[in-house]
């Protein structure tokens, strides 16, 4: 299995990214919770991001995937790749539907990897 933290570290310097409706429906399932360290700051729920701790289940069941091909709770191959690789792009959608304040699909671009200032383009 591909690791999330893996993924994240390879896209986090990306400067185009396409949020998709799967991107927006995991967000709006999203467990928000408030994370003591430091000074503290809101945060998504490490253990339970979309509800339950079966991370992959309860992304399947957000998605309407069907469950039917799965043995024992245990996704087909190559859905749970595609769950974490999912799961990791949430950091990236979440940067762009906090600095737009949209939750829309399609493209969007920031002009330097350090940045926030990502913008939507329409095509």
């Amino acid at each position: 299995m591909i690791w999330p933290g893996d993924i994240w570290n390879s896209i986090r310097d990306v400067t185009e990214f396409a949020v998709t409706e799967d991107h927006l429906k995991l967000l709006r399932h999203a467990h928000v919770s408030w994370d003591d360290s430091e000074y503290g700051a809101p945060s998504i729920d490490s253990k339970r991001p979309y509800g339950w701790s079966n991370i992959t289940g309860s992304m399947a069941q957000i998605l309407d995937w069907p469950d039917r091909d799965w043995i024992d709770d245990e996704p087909p191959p190559g859905v749970e790749d595609q769950c974490v690789r999912l799961h990791a792009e949430t950091a990236i959608a979440l940067q762009i539907v906090l600095a737009t304040g949209e939750f829309r699909p399609g493209r969007y671009t920031r002009s330097e990897r350090w940045t926030i200032d990502w913008t939507r383009h329409e095509s």
